[in-house]
């Protein structure tokens, strides 16, 4: 049963994000705030008024998917982290690549931790 729902998101992330931005929230549909979600991508933009990173998906719970350009969101509590030190989500740069693990809260996909696995400038 986890698998079958899996695949649908990797379906649902395949069809939402050919048409634009989509929001991980609504697509991962985790039941509850609960139960994390894990994506991996590849940052486009940091909009720190709206605080929302777009990046180019990969991986949605470990299951590849064609490269879909999706939002996250992020707050307060937020951590980023690059080689075991703590950073601001605003030193995000386009072209890092990331580690996401967030939840569903209310229709949106909310980071907890980020972690930055290739810098753009290294």
């Amino acid at each position: 049963m986890r698998k079958l729902s899996l695949l649908a998101v990797v379906l649902l992330l395949t069809a939402c994000g050919s048409g634009g931005l989509g929001d991980l929230g609504g697509i991962l549909g985790s039941p509850s705030s609960t139960q994390p979600s894990d994506v991996q991508g590849t940052v486009n933009y940091v909009d720190t008024q709206n605080q929302r990173i777009d990046l180019n998906v990969n991986y949605v719970n470990n299951l590849q998917t064609s490269q879909n350009a999706q939002s996250i969101y992020y707050d307060n509590r937020t951590q980023v982290v690059y080689q075991g030190r703590n950073y601001n989500v605003t030193d995000l740069e386009r072209g890092d690549q990331i580690s996401v693990r967030g939840y569903n809260s209310s229709g949106r996909y909310v980071a907890d931790t980020i972690t930055v696995t290739r810098n753009v400038r290294s």
